[in-house]
């Protein structure tokens, strides 16, 4: 397996995802600091920017960057490699889970570098107070959140085997997701996780306004629940990936 990994990270280094790896970050940062400019000082013992941060990104940004991510990893197999693949009796199951894996850790380090940019950029540049726990428990959220849609992503594509489906698909399913959150059925739609998640821990609701203390969202069973759901569907939809991918390789 660890042959299959290093094979696609050496196709990773020349890929766009290596530079959708530095871009994202800074876009991401540049929105913020936009968004914040609009909106002026944050009220007292609230952050626009870890508002902003954790609301627009699950919401906006991350759907289309993961489709991407997907999109070019898997674009770059043509048929004559897959001819190749099967001459070698290479298992496309072992190459689908590699992917998968680049992928996730390409997430993380794009979440990584974004929380770390906006950190310095709201606490040496903006003068925001930002609790630095707080910070790294949003984005270990985010991350677990965004694994369902990995999946999802790389199963949409196996499927369809159109780029511009799986955009367009998140893209679209995303819109709902901050009101799917607020209901109870959150957790039959797992576009909605992060923002279901995040809310009582930065103390946002899902759209994107400061939730009043006691507030019913503030109750971090929700985000315990989203972190279980997140790791439970993102397996299970993996699996079923690598088995119809197993299926159409024999």
């Amino acid at each position: 397996m660890i042959s299959y990994i290093k094979t696609e990270l050496m196709k990773e280094k020349r890929s766009a995802n290596l530079k959708l790896g530095i871009i994202v970050p800074i876009i991401f940062v540049l929105f913020n600091i936009a968004m914040i400019s609009l909106m002026g000082e944050s009220p007292e013992g609230k952050s626009y920017i870890l508002a902003t941060s954790f609301n627009w990104y699950p919401l906006l940004i991350l759907p289309i960057v993961l489709s991407l991510l997907v999109v070019n990893i898997n674009g770059k197999e043509k048929s004559e490699h897959i001819v190749l693949q099967k001459s070698k009796n290479l298992s496309f199951t072992k190459i689908e889970l590699a992917k998968n894996i680049i992928i996730v850790a390409e997430l993380f380090i794009i979440l990584l570098i974004s929380t770390i940019l906006i950190f310095t950029v709201a606490t040496f540049f903006l003068g925001e107070k930002i609790s630095l726990s707080q910070l790294i428990i949003a984005t270990i959220c985010l991350f677990i959140g965004s694994l369902p849609i990995v999946a999802l992503s790389f199963l949409i594509y196996g499927l369809t085997k159109k780029k511009a489906v799986l955009i367009l698909l998140n893209f679209v399913l995303t819109f709902p997701s901050a009101v799917i959150a607020v209901t109870k059925n959150w957790i039959l739609f797992p576009w909605s996780y992060n923002l279901r998640m995040l809310s009582p821990v930065v103390g946002v609701h899902p759209n994107g306004t400061f939730l009043e203390t006691g507030s019913t969202l503030m109750n971090m069973d929700a985000t315990y629940l989203g972190l279980i759901l997140s790791i439970a569907v993102y397996v299970v939809v993996l699996t079923l990936s690598l088995l119809i991918n197993n299926k159409r390789s024999k």
